[in-house]
């Protein structure tokens, strides 16, 4: 690790360094293209469901 650049980041306001940590962060985040697909199809299905009348949404708020 480049013990330079971790003092200039830790010199950096805190607000700074949270945008920083997640400009790092995102450039390794990976989402795997099969998990991915995987929820995109559930979302279609639910929604499908819901059109047809075989689901329905409850309202966050009731639930609590």
């Amino acid at each position: 690790m480049d013990k330079l650049l971790l003092d200039k980041v830790l010199e950096m306001p805190p607000a700074e360094r949270v945008s920083f940590a997640e400009l790092v962060l995102a450039s390794i985040d990976h989402e795997d293209d099969k998990i991915k697909n995987s929820w995109i199809s559930e979302v279609k299905d639910r929604m499908q469901a819901v059109e047809e009348g075989k689901a329905s949404l409850i309202d966050f708020e009731d639930l609590f």
